[in-house]
């Protein structure tokens, strides 16, 4: 039986090279803007690689973990981490995220695909608004935040179902709806949704590893290792762009960022629905 080691240095060169700039990419953005990198890294690995969009979802989740924790870390240094937030969002989350990778199973390429585009429309839309909010120079709303289990369980089922389903750390999905739904401000949303990602992509990727080889036509040459290695190769990179990409969030003005990250997106977005 091929063994983890034999699966991640039989990639060709080529392979590998473009797995180590798909890591940069992602880790830089996922550490500038706050999200687990999954955005980039499952249309790239699909459609540069040309690999199954389930194998894709697989290695994505098992490199969030090194997105999500060093800006983590540096959210809890700064004091941004509220951990009333976290603790009422954190135990939904990590049942949903496991109700999402099971529907996944489900879920046709074709369908799948069509999903995650739409998804990537939505982000698409929502990185937009935020540049022309930004542009007219609006202020962020100031409220009460409003932090419940009730809330909490909105923010946490909805961000782990679609985190499971999308094979994606959820930071996209959690940060807006906990400041729609709990009021907080941004950046404890951003502080919390990282905190979260770090517990819920290490047991979503786990059960993804475990039931890929269940997926409809997945492929014989395809086993629970498989995505292992693959993500070996993004995980450094991950590691280093994550801790670059948070520094840069107090160098770069963010719009220049958030113009190439939707160019980035809408151009996924395009290949995954047409």
């Amino acid at each position: 039986m091929p063994t983890l080691e034999i699966a991640a240095i039989a990639l060709p060169a080529s392979e590998v090279l473009v797995l180590i700039v798909i890591g940069l990419v992602a880790g830089s953005l996922g550490g500038l803007l706050g999200i687990g990198g999954g955005i980039v890294m499952i249309p790239a690995i699909s459609l540069l690689l040309g690999r199954d969009i389930h194998l894709a979802q697989a290695a994505s989740m098992n490199v969030i973990f090194f997105v999500a924790a060093p800006a983590a870390f540096r959210h809890w240094r700064a004091g941004g981490v509220k951990l009333e937030v976290v603790k009422r969002i954190l135990p939904f989350a990590m049942i949903f995220v496991l109700l999402g990778v099971t529907a996944s199973i489900w879920i046709p390429n074709a369908d799948l695909s069509l999903i995650f585009g739409t998804f990537l429309i939505y982000v698409l839309y929502e990185n937009l608004r935020r540049l022309v909010c930004d542009r007219r120079g609006l202020p962020e709303s100031v409220q009460k935040p409003r932090v419940t289990w009730v809330r909490g369980g909105i923010v946490g089922s909805s961000a782990g179902f679609g985190a499971g389903l999308l094979g994606i750390g959820g930071g996209l999905i959690t940060v807006p709806v906990t400041q729609l739904v709990c009021r907080c401000p941004l950046r404890e949303c951003i502080a919390c949704s990282s905190t979260v990602m770090c517990l819920t992509s290490v047991v979503g990727a786990v059960y993804k590893d475990a039931t890929l080889t269940e997926v409809p036509g997945i492929g014989d040459d395809v086993h629970w290792y498989t995505p292992l290695g693959i993500s070996v190769w993004l995980i450094p990179t991950c590691l280093i762009g994550s801790w670059f990409g948070a520094r840069l969030t107090h160098v770069l003005p963010l719009n220049v960022v958030r113009l190439i990250f939707i160019a980035i997106v809408a151009i996924s977005a395009a290949k995954m629905l047409f």
